[in-house]
């Protein structure tokens, strides 16, 4: 995806479930919107994301990186 520098995967299982939070990297705002549209809150699914996922979640959050120090 143009303007999108790489993403990363977490994942964390509590007993029978396991949780995954998705972080993507992008080079601006408006490279987002190009990916996403000018609502760039609203979730955008992947086509399988509805067969897996137990919870569909409405919205995303943006957040700045203030420091990535990671070696």
């Amino acid at each position: 995806m143009p303007g999108n520098l790489g993403a990363q995967v977490l994942d964390r299982t509590d007993g029978k479930t396991t949780e995954f939070t998705v972080i993507s990297y992008w080079e601006s705002g408006d490279a987002i919107r190009k990916f996403a549209s000018d609502d760039i809150e609203k979730t955008r699914y992947l086509p399988k994301d509805r067969e897996y996922l137990l919870e569909l979640e409405p919205k995303v959050k943006h957040f700045d990186v203030l420091l990535d120090d990671r070696k």
